[in-house]
């Protein structure tokens, strides 16, 4: 036996064993959060469904609310966030990759019903998905500008980060939920836009550059 598998064997299973479980989980919480909303989601029907005991549930999130937050925004996390060498390069493969999570309907349901729920208790569910799942999308976005910014393709005003986000957070959710599926003439034409918005501002900022009177 090699030393690695003596360490191996020394370790246990125990490391994989406890992200099966929690795979399990989540794509359970996902699945039942799309189909019933959470409203009705329950923390035994998820456990039921992921084949673990309420308990487990519990020790990791002390409610349905943490655990629907958490389920969906994991899935973000496997977002391919490595440099392709340009803004519009780094664009098309983050929008490409949210659009096939959303696509899968449990992702997509699950999110859609956050967004529900988020409407109906703002302070409260709202807060939640702000604080993580929110703050996930941004941060992608985030990568891909300041990405931008140091290749010097962009200056820092140009870039409103929350709101691109919004923009293309929503247009790909709306896609996916509400209009069909975001497929490569979708992605392709919402790169386009933000090309030509990022363009239109940069000819913008500098017609005020040279005339400070132009609006």
């Amino acid at each position: 036996m090699t030393s690695s598998a003596t360490e191996g064997a020394r370790r246990g299973p125990g490391r994989p064993r406890e992200e099966a479980t929690e795979q399990a989980i989540t794509l359970a919480a996902r699945q039942v959060l799309a189909e019933k909303g959470l409203s009705r989601m329950s923390m035994e029907t998820v456990a039921a469904r992921a084949g673990v005991a309420k308990s487990t549930l519990y020790r990791r999130w002390p409610s349905k609310v943490e655990l629907a937050v958490h389920a969906v925004a994991v899935t973000f996390d496997t977002v391919d966030t490595t440099d392709k060498g340009s803004l519009a390069a780094d664009m098309r493969s983050g929008i490409e990759q949210a659009a096939r999570l959303l696509r899968d309907p449990s992702t997509g349901g699950a999110y859609a019903a956050l967004l529900a729920e988020s409407a109906r208790d703002p302070e409260g569910v709202g807060a939640a998905v702000r604080a993580s799942l929110s703050t996930r999308l941004r941060a992608l976005v985030a990568t891909s500008v300041e990405r931008a910014i140091s290749r010097g393709e962009i200056r820092p005003e140009m870039a409103d980060v929350d709101l691109l986000a919004d923009v293309v957070v929503g247009a790909v959710l709306h896609r996916s939920l509400a209009t069909g599926g975001p497929d490569d003439t979708f992605v392709d034409g919402l790169i386009e836009l933000l090309a030509d918005v990022a363009y239109a501002r940069l000819l913008l900022a500098r017609r005020k550059a040279t005339n400070p009177l132009t609006t």
